[in-house]
């Protein structure tokens, strides 16, 4: 998995909370719920990234059958879901009177488009229970979201891990500059 650099090591929540003023109305809303699903993002990335680092390092003799091996494999794959259903959320803010105010109708529309692999991968995940029910993922697939050497997928539906490392950095992007806007005066 790429790497998400370590500049944001100090959270964007924590930058808006600590700043002398805030935004008012609907503007602190976005901004905090931005930061705070951007934060959100960001960290569960970094742990999927470690988790399928250490699963890798395993050797591949019985270590890697053991059930060590698989738990950081799952971990992983469970902090990468956390991970898109935060950036699908924070998508969802795209919508409010406040996002509207503060951008064009073709940047949100341009974001709405940028998150679509995330969205569709998010929606498989989220209504895995209806796939079943209605026999919509085949023989043979994974029964839960399953990782692959550069990708996350599930029932037909997949996203390449560069494309979730670069939507979490846009939803960072789109937070930092509210926050920028309170913490710089």
């Amino acid at each position: 998995m790429p790497p998400l650099d370590r500049d944001y090591s100090d959270t964007l929540l924590w930058h808006y909370m600590a700043a002398s003023e805030s935004l008012d109305g609907g503007l602190h809303c976005l901004a905090v719920n931005l930061a705070r699903l951007s934060d959100k993002a960001i960290r569960e990335y970094r742990a999927a990234r470690d988790d399928l680092t250490a699963f890798l390092r395993t050797r591949r003799s019985v270590e890697c059958l053991k059930m060590k091996g698989h738990t950081r494999l799952l971990r992983a794959t469970d902090h990468l879901e956390n991970c898109i259903d935060a950036i699908r959320r924070a998508e969802g803010f795209f919508d409010t009177p406040a996002f509207a105010s503060v951008t064009t109708a073709e940047n949100r529309e341009m974001l709405k488009e940028l998150h679509c692999g995330a969205r569709k991968i998010r929606n498989s995940i989220q209504h895995a229970d209806e796939r079943f029910a209605e026999g919509r993922i085949s023989d043979g697939e994974p029964a839960f979201p399953a990782m692959t050497s550069d990708c996350l997928y599930f029932a037909g539906e997949y996203i390449s891990y560069a494309e979730i490392a670069a939507l979490a950095m846009v939803v960072w992007q789109l937070a930092n500059v509210g926050i920028k806007a309170v913490t710089t005066g």
